[in-house]
């Protein structure tokens, strides 16, 4: 996603515009922190910062959904 944070999410939400999703029992995704990362300090937490990348996540989610053609299966 080339974003300086929060990459997971917004290659999940693109995926999710252009797929299918699967419900899983089990768990697929973990979410660890510690410390040193970047997502734990205080910058990243900073109102405009966030708003900055969502909206990046949200345009290009967007723009996916307006593009994708799902392929069509035959047989």
């Amino acid at each position: 996603m080339a974003l300086p944070a929060s990459e997971d999410t917004g290659l999940l939400i693109a995926l999710a515009m252009i797929s299918t999703g699967h419900f899983l029992r089990e768990v697929g995704l973990l979410d660890r922190k510690w410390s040193g990362q970047n997502t734990s300090g205080a910058a990243h937490r900073n109102p405009g910062e966030w708003q900055a990348r969502m909206r990046l996540i949200s345009d290009r989610a967007d723009a996916l959904a307006a593009i994708w053609r799902p392929v069509r299966r035959v047989g």
